[in-house]
């Protein structure tokens, strides 16, 4: 049987020789899903994936997402509070992650999730700790290396064969990503709008999709609104179509923030080019820069609602919510239309408050429960339902991103205290041990054309940077400048 790097699937197109397009192309639910599951896909994901460079293929950039991601990857330890957390941003985990693994070809290539014990079956206040991250230090001066089984997980549903959408019916895919349920009516009205009076100038193509093929079509749909043509045509040089309108917070609101979650940030503008040269910029500043890239394209997709365009995403994204109910294989609450940061990817403090999945509590036991009959376990089991188990105990998950891994509650990524450079193309430099007059040295600009602003960051301006770090190179100046043209009392915090 092939494996899922070598499964292919089956896809019909209709095309318009003459203009070399695709007018539609024509899937069962395997594929759709694979589609669909673009949108679980976490930035920092999507930037490793689309980074790659295949042969014959240049590396796709997605606005200044990709210089946070190399940031993460060229920052040493001393950075991070431990490797664990710089891990966790090079490799965040899909929200979706149990329902992705059951995908024909699944583009996401970490690593599915582990559980971790001590060895030494360590407890700190009376409590067994687990960890979901394989080489979290325990506080006994062990690893937390015992890889644990997890038993009788059916948190995401019991069909093998289901993911999001009903497999046994078909679609129609339209060259910009748009997804309808196929049906005659459908594709009658559908092709009279693109102005398509019969079928005499389309012919009927069949082809097998596989692992590269889709990872084309991700890369395209990022950028494009052509990604069927571009991929299977031939097109790749089409324009690209990633577009965003900052906001402005409404006057009638003032500026009145919310002191608990925005962030004061201080930059520095370059005058005759106006624009943003750069910001310092404290841990939590540079926490929520990097909480981008554990954050789904989906959720992305959902809070910048309205005045932002990355390729043709939000028509796929659109496709799920106008897709009707009855057609996926959760009719009650499909994960797509409420997708979040997965748990412990999330940032506490930050102005737009990403919200993480919820955290399943776990068990541990030492052995099963089948039939009301008990089967001890050697090194015990732990499991999501404590009915399964016998003699159960809570267990804590341990986090990582905390000195100890104790805490309630993670303190971000990045040590504290600790200060940042944030570029306007959104590279993040540590200012530990530089010297100032080094650094304006090597700016090369001259001093007077420099100017420092005062900012406070709330969750209309958080917004703003997300959506320019997706389709700008100057995220900074795209996101934020606008603020320096008002009063300057009233920009300042």
């Amino acid at each position: 049987m092939a494996s899922k790097q070598e499964f292919s699937l089956p896809l019909k197109l209709l095309v318009d020789k003459e203009r070399n397009r695709v007018v539609v192309a024509e899937a069962g639910g395997d594929l759709v899903d694979i589609f669909f599951s673009f949108l679980t896909l976490p930035l920092g994901t999507i930037t490793r994936l689309v980074s790659k460079k295949q042969v014959q293929d240049e590396a796709e950039e997605i606005g200044c997402i990709n210089n946070l991601y190399h940031s993460v990857e060229s920052s040493g330890a001393e950075v991070f509070w431990n490797h664990i957390c710089k891990r966790m941003l090079l490799c965040p985990r899909n929200p979706c992650e149990a329902l992705c693994q059951k995908l024909k070809v699944n583009v996401d290539d970490s690593e599915p999730m582990k559980y971790f014990m001590c060895s030494n079956k360590c407890r700190r206040g009376g409590n067994w700790f687990l960890s979901t991250f394989a080489g979290a230090s325990c506080s006994c001066g062990r690893l937390m290396d015992k890889e644990m089984k997890l038993h009788g997980d059916t948190s995401e549903g019991t069909c093998e064969d289901c993911v999001f959408v009903k497999g046994n019916t078909m679609y129609l895919i339209f060259d910009d990503l748009r997804v309808q349920q196929s049906s005659p009516g459908n594709s009658v009205q559908q092709l009279v709008q693109l102005g398509y009076r019969n079928l005499h100038r389309l012919t009927e193509t069949s082809l097998n999709v596989g692992l590269k093929e889709i990872l084309d079509l991700l890369k395209q749909a990022l950028i494009s609104k052509s990604p069927l043509s571009d991929v299977f045509l031939g097109n790749g040089a089409s324009k690209r179509v990633c577009t965003f309108s900052p906001k402005s917070r409404p006057e009638n609101q003032g500026w009145q923030f919310n002191n608990s979650s925005s962030i004061n940030l201080k930059v520095t503008v370059r005058k005759s080019k106006k624009t943003i040269l750069y910001a310092e910029a404290e841990g939590d500043f540079v926490d929520f820069l990097l909480s981008f890239l554990t954050t789904p394209l989906g959720y992305v997709l959902e809070l910048l609602d309205g005045n932002f365009s990355l390729g043709c995403m939000n028509n796929l994204y659109k496709s799920v919510k106008d897709l009707n109910l009855s057609w996926f294989t959760n009719p009650l609450s499909t994960p797509l239309l409420n997708l979040q940061v997965a748990p412990q990817f999330g940032c506490n403090r930050q102005p737009i408050q990403l919200y993480e999945k919820y955290t399943p509590c776990y068990w541990y036991g030492t052995g099963v429960l089948k039939n009301n009959i008990c089967y001890v376990i050697g090194n015990g089991v732990i499991s999501k339902d404590q009915s399964l188990i016998q003699h159960p105990v809570a267990m804590k998950l341990f986090e990582p991103r905390s000195p100890d891994g104790t805490r309630e509650s993670s303190v971000g990524f990045v040590r504290r205290p600790s200060l940042f450079v944030v570029w306007d193309d959104l590279q993040v430099t540590p200012l530990a041990n530089t010297s100032s007059i080094s650094f304006l040295q090597k700016l090369n600009v001259p001093l007077d054309d420099l100017e420092e602003h005062q900012l406070r960051i709330g969750e209309i301006e958080a917004l703003n940077l997300l959506g320019a770090s997706l389709t700008s190179k100057a995220a900074l100046t795209e996101g934020l400048f606008y603020l320096l043209k008002k009063p300057k009392e009233e920009a300042k915090a």
